[in-house]
């Protein structure tokens, strides 16, 4: 099948893309591999929060929202907490992915790609029905890109996470938990569907009491080398851009898409590799300071945060800076990570 613009996916950053190509005069075609039973079961294995930033940032309207939450509270070693404002909401991600694509003109079909090589200007994308050769090639695949992995060689850095669906009533917070044996990750618990609760972690952690459904997937981070290569981009997930401190991903996976598609519309991939890498998402900062907070045990992390406990704000930053200036670093990229990064 011969197709103008393929889309690779149909999650935040595949459904995002295609919503952002409505106005494209060509044939746009999106391939999802999961079926209709499986693509829930998938998209629900996330804490599912996006901020009111992102969705302004992606242009989209909120979809879905299950809850509105409005702080961040962070568990440190040592019985300190941070509490930050934010504005946001969790989200039914299935749900919400299902009301952008019933907003899309793009044609979406069930399809697995299995390899993917170059042809002339565009590209032939070999699937479990029959090949489609295309100009603009976006990957939207995920963690395990199949895109990335054929015309991009790079692997970004992975983190197998467990989401449990707990009984519980979660607030209108997001916590989490950070400690020495999370080795630079951390627990999260946020409001879910009523009567539940998020509960999530690296895995290996155990299984919390109470606990009705779990899945279990990788989180792309900290971004990879390229994005773009000709007229083929990787966006979201394939191109391991959730954030390296608060691994928040669908905003940025969504924003992601809107790019692609923009660069598209435009005639230019080159300007979503512009935008990539320089995106504030994808700031070696970040990594910097994830390598930096994976060696600190709880005594290291609970001097860096002692001029927290009394409550954050931005003349305890500037004097904890002063107190500690090795942990300025990452000090920063925790801030605006937790702030904008989700």
């Amino acid at each position: 099948m011969d197709v103008d613009v393929l889309i690779i996916g149909s999650g935040p950053a595949g459904a995002s893309a295609a919503f952002h190509l409505n106005g494209y005069p060509g044939r746009v075609v999106v391939l999802e591999r999961f079926s209709e039973s499986m693509f829930p079961k998938y998209h629900s294995v996330c804490g599912e929060a996006v901020s009111d930033r992102m969705f302004r940032k992606a242009g989209i309207e909120p979809a879905a929202v299950v809850t509105r939450v409005d702080r961040i509270e962070i568990s440190f070693p040592g019985g300190i907490t941070v509490k930050v404002p934010v504005e946001g909401a969790v989200v039914d991600r299935p749900e919400m992915l299902a009301e952008i694509r019933g907003r899309c003109r793009a044609e979406f079909l069930r399809a697995t790609a299995t390899g993917v090589e170059r042809d002339g200007d565009g590209f032939v994308v070999r699937t479990n029905v029959g090949e489609f050769r295309c100009r603009y090639l976006i990957g939207a695949d995920g963690a395990h890109s199949v895109v990335r992995r054929d015309l991009f060689g790079t692997v970004p850095e992975m983190l197998p996470v467990v989401n449990n669906i707990v009984k519980g009533d979660g607030g209108t917070t997001l916590a989490f938990t950070v400690g020495q044996a999370l080795s630079g990750f951390y627990r999260w618990r946020f409001p879910s569907k009523p009567g539940t609760v998020s509960v999530g972690s690296p895995k290996g952690e155990a299984e919390p009491e109470g606990t009705i459904s779990s899945g279990a997937r990788h989180i792309p981070f900290g971004g990879v080398p390229e994005a773009v290569s000709d007229n083929a981009m990787i966006v979201g997930d394939a191109s391991g851009l959730a954030n390296a401190l608060c691994y928040g991903g669908i905003g940025a996976a969504m924003l992601s898409g809107r790019k692609a598609a923009e660069a598209v519309m435009s005639g230019r991939p080159e300007t979503y590799g512009r935008w990539y890498s320089r995106s504030i998402y994808t700031n070696p900062h970040f990594m910097k300071a994830h390598r930096q907070f994976s060696d600190w045990n709880d005594e290291d992390i609970s001097t860096a945060m002692r001029p927290f406990r009394g409550g954050y704000s931005v003349g305890r930053g500037f004097m904890a800076i002063l107190r500690h200036p090795k942990f300025a670093n990452v000090y920063f990229a925790t801030w605006i990570a937790f702030k904008v990064g989700w």
